[in-house]
């Protein structure tokens, strides 16, 4: 099977389903340093903060109590930054060895016909390297694809995980010509 036998339209329908899995993911980020701004605006105020925030955003009472609730259930693991894990992975997959376009083409349409969930997350690595090798691919060496699938890191394999599932080519990935 390769990338060509996938409908058109089923590859527009992964491609939304993965962009609106982002904006979803996003939107809560944001709706969550909102309400740690707002809990945090409400201790700075002192007594009477809640109203004090209320009157400054133009809003009630109660959706200040909304945001102090949803800042009590947010994690605070050392307040890092929002984007701390886009930025590891970004910084693994720069350490992955380069790979063809085509190889990159044909890692990226593996991925995204196959299931990852919890159990990849011992050896991501040789569970992908074992698609790689079952997988019939047009013009790829899937065996030698899979050797190097094999050599990389845990990180480094969610990074690529990752990233082929996120983007629509593989121009932001390592390739050598």
């Amino acid at each position: 099977m390769t990338e060509q036998d996938i409908p058109t339209w089923l590859q527009e329908v992964w491609d939304a389903d993965r962009a609106l899995g982002n904006l979803h993911r996003d939107a809560e980020q944001i709706a969550d340093r909102r309400a740690l701004a707002i809990d945090r605006g409400v201790a700075e105020a002192g007594r009477g903060g809640r109203d004090v925030v209320a009157s400054r955003l133009g809003t009630r009472v109660g959706a200040v109590d909304k945001a102090i609730a949803r800042a009590r259930g947010v994690e605070r693991p050392g307040h890092l930054p929002y984007d701390l894990l886009d930025r590891l992975l970004a910084l693994e997959l720069a350490e992955v060895r380069p790979l063809t376009r085509a190889q990159w083409q044909g890692l990226r349409w593996l991925v995204r016909a196959i299931v990852v969930d919890v159990t990849w997350l011992d050896d991501p690595a040789t569970l992908l390297a074992d698609e790689m090798e079952a997988a019939e691919l047009d013009g790829i060496d899937t065996k030698e694809l899979a050797t190097t699938v094999r050599s990389w890191t845990r990180p480094q394999t969610v990074a690529v995980l990752e990233t082929l599932r996120r983007l629509d080519d593989t121009t932001a990935l390592p390739t050598v010509e």
